[in-house]
């Protein structure tokens, strides 16, 4: 199952990106000392499009059979199998094995699939409530 990421997320960075392009084309027609800021306006425009398309591709979430992973820079993952705790707490929902903790954010997540992730995230806590009780 794949979490996506909210949409004004993804439309701020494709925006940002646009606009530092702009932004950085528009020192060169001046001609007169143009030393490194466009070049560097540029490579961060560039640098939020490839952010904006990459968050699109991966999206922010997966779950599969066996793990989580949540698709940010660096990749988080976590063991299902493992998670011994989980919670929600102040927007985050919270996963904890005995080596790590891993959070997932509310407000990151697309409107239409956090239902999904809801009952995912309350399958497992009843799993992890009915085996604390065994």
């Amino acid at each position: 199952m794949k979490i996506a990421f909210k949409d004004k997320r993804l439309i701020i960075n494709l925006i940002l990106g646009i606009v530092w392009i702009i932004v950085g084309v528009s020192y060169f027609p001046e001609g007169e000392n143009t030393r490194f800021a466009p070049y560097f306006t540029i490579v961060l425009g560039v640098a939020y499009l490839c952010m904006s398309a990459y968050e699109y591709y991966n999206q922010y979430l997966t779950i599969t059979g066996e793990k989580i992973q949540i698709n940010t820079f660096p990749k988080k993952q976590m063991t299902i199998s493992e998670i011994t705790k989980s919670g929600y707490y102040a927007d985050d929902y919270t996963f904890k094995t005995p080596e790590k903790t891993l959070k997932v954010r509310k407000s990151q997540i697309c409107t239409r699939d956090l239902p999904k992730f809801e009952a995912f995230f309350n399958d497992l806590k009843l799993k992890l409530n009915s085996a604390d009780i065994s």
